[in-house]
């Protein structure tokens, strides 16, 4: 199969067996890869009765047909599980190098089941895999496992959990560079499977169909993303921390305020920091920001992104960008997503304030933030309630009206009173509060597209959201299928080019929405089995309440026309949330319509 390595490597680690199982070609022609071949696997493993850190819960890296090729902005690969966090799909995406390895290696996936005795990593090589002895290892930190391992092993790229994972925060990260496969709680898999890491190496490529259009049309799309997208190359995803305090989209003192002066950490003073820019394989942007930190003896570190400046910086009333700088450090290398830390710690705060908490927890405060960092992560003291994400926590104090999550996944950084189709996005995506499986935000600041009926309309309006969620929702399903970064606007008839010169299929414009719609559908089915209620699918209280002084003013989404909308354009009925049997049919999905 072109594009393809043409197998999975599959690990018993309770065995300490190795296997191959051989890419489906009728499912990578429905599903094509990444994301969408791993729902669909994924829901043929699913037993709901396992309990997501058992065992028997498997865990899958995957890559798509475009990974590891000349396509721009493929530098990707997704991790997908029964999220710990939120008991439904977890679903974790991450840029750098080793989604390219991992194909060179010889495997388009790792499918791992079981619990190894003692701690273990995977040496991937050339169609070869070995598991190896990381009693070593057990107990550090993510860049220095890294470094150990680069010094046994130096031509290959690491997926490697840090103690967070090992103690089993339910939100725990798996970190590859500085790229971070971060929500869902991916890492806590591996943790509860006593994996610590996975090496991969190679130099295999898979064939292309047709190598000269395939190689021209690859360089040609890199050329424009490279003239079009300076300013994100230029300032990284800070570029958006301005225009997010502008729209009132950026959260402040966990989403209560709209007002706070971003001058000191946005894109320009991150420039300030900086030592240099880097990008993921074959990516002509370059958005990693590599900065340097001379009072605290910090030199050439992972700036942070968008989400980690909103989590650590606005919504906690910071304004150090250095110090932010120092709790992304710290996450990272205790392997944690940024966003639900920063969302936890920002939790308990707005509890001590209300008089519900009894921590003495203060907005602006790095010292006692950087030490509940590693609280969290060690399960320590405080930490340990945290530990457990934002609905077990509000449960156990009974304030589960204040919680802003969704279906047990915490809010990113973005309001969506400021952006009400976003809210529509969190109550329905199969992560739970995800803000990345619809691109609302670009869609709502005026950019269409056409060939796929997606238009663009006033971000504060409510009519019509519903259909052009669900088909930004399948246009990214289809990206993640492929896999490709979310950042470049490559148009979608140049994806189907990309896609069929690589594999040699023959897909159109017009299949990008109907085969997003299987994978989006199939993600349903899997988080139907796994207990999805339709009562849940709902923003939390605080998010519909109008924030005095924004520029919404008095608007909030309006969920329940949205919802009906966005219900009776996917045909999914509305008291149970299951898809209708003619559209199973449709997508060809028969076969899952227990």
């Amino acid at each position: 199969m072109h594009g393809y390595m043409g197998k999975i490597l599959t690990v018993n680690l309770t065995k300490a067996v190795v296997s191959e199982i051989l890419i489906e070609p009728a499912i990578a022609s429905s599903f094509i890869g990444g994301s969408g071949y791993a729902a669909r696997l994924l829901y043929d493993y699913l037993d709901s009765n396992v309990h997501p850190l058992a065992p028997e819960n498997p865990l899958l890296f995957m890559t798509g047909p475009l990974t590891g090729t000349l396509a721009p902005c493929t530098g990707r690969h997704v991790v997908c599980s029964r999220s710990p966090l939120t008991g439904q799909w977890g679903e974790a995406n991450a840029g750098g190098h080793f989604g390219a390895k991992l194909k060179s290696s010889g495997f388009d996936g790792i499918l791992i089941v079981g619990r190894a005795s003692s701690p273990k990593y995977l040496h991937l090589s050339e169609g070869a895999c070995s598991i190896e002895d990381a009693t070593n290892l057990w107990g550090k930190t993510t860049d220095i496992v890294q470094h150990e391992l680069r010094d046994a092993i130096s031509k290959a790229e690491f997926a490697v959990i840090g103690p967070a994972g090992e103690n089993l925060v339910r939100f725990a990260s798996i970190v590859n560079d500085e790229r971070v496969a971060a929500r869902c709680g991916m890492g806590t898999i591996m943790g509860s499977k006593n994996l610590k890491a996975i090496a991969v190496e190679g130099i295999l490529r898979p064939s292309i169909h047709d190598e000269d259009s395939f190689r021209d049309l690859a360089l040609s799309t890199a050329k424009e993303l490279r003239k079009n997208q300076t300013t994100l190359s230029e300032q990284g995803t800070a570029m958006y921390v301005q225009r997010g305090m502008i729209a009132n989209d950026m959260p402040v003192k966990y989403f209560q305020e709209t007002e706070f002066d971003v001058d000191s950490i946005d894109g320009d003073a991150l420039r300030r920091l900086l030592t240099r820019r880097y990008a993921c394989h074959s990516c002509p942007i370059g958005c990693g920001r590599v900065i340097s930190l001379e009072e605290a003896g910090l030199d050439g570190i992972a700036g942070p992104e968008y989400q980690t400046i909103a989590a650590f910086g606005t919504n906690l009333k910071m304004s150090d960008l250095k110090e932010i700088s120092v709790m992304n450090l710290l996450c990272n290398s205790l392997g944690m997503d940024t966003i639900s830390c920063g969302s936890m710690v920002a939790f308990a705060t707005h509890l001590c304030e209300l008089g519900r908490l009894d921590w003495n927890l203060e907005w602006n405060d790095p010292e006692r933030t950087r030490s509940l960092i590693e609280d969290i992560a060690y399960r320590r003291g405080p930490g340990n309630e945290l530990a457990e994400g934002s609905l077990r926590f509000a449960s156990k104090y009974g304030v589960e009206n204040l919680a802003l999550q969704v279906n047990g996944l915490e809010i990113p950084n973005h309001d969506p009173r400021a952006f009400v189709g976003l809210g529509l996005v969190y109550a329905v995506s199969a992560r739970g509060a995800s803000h990345t499986e619809a691109d609302m935000h670009t869609v709502d600041v005026g950019v269409d597209v056409p060939q796929l009926g997606i238009h663009a309309s006033d971000r504060l309006a409510n009519a019509g959201k519903g259909v052009t969620v669900a088909k930004c929702q399948d246009f990214r399903a289809f990206h993640d299928s492929l896999i490709m970064c979310h950042f470049p606007e490559v148009p979608p008839d140049v994806l189907v080019k990309l896609l069929n010169y690589g594999t040699g299929s023959a897909f159109c414009t017009q299949d990008i929405l109907m085969v997003g719609s299987r994978i989006v559908n199939t993600k349903r089915l899997f988080n139907l089995r796994c207990g999805l209620k339709v009562e849940n699918e709902k923003l939390p209280p605080p998010l519909l309440k109008p924030l005095d002084g924004s520029i919404p003013g008095g608007i909030v989404p309006d969920m329940s026309a949205m919802m009906n909308e966005y219900y009776q354009y996917r045909e999914w009925d509305v008291n149970t949330g299951k898809p209708s049997s003619n559209k199973l049919r449709e997508l060809d999905l028969k076969m899952h319509g227990d």
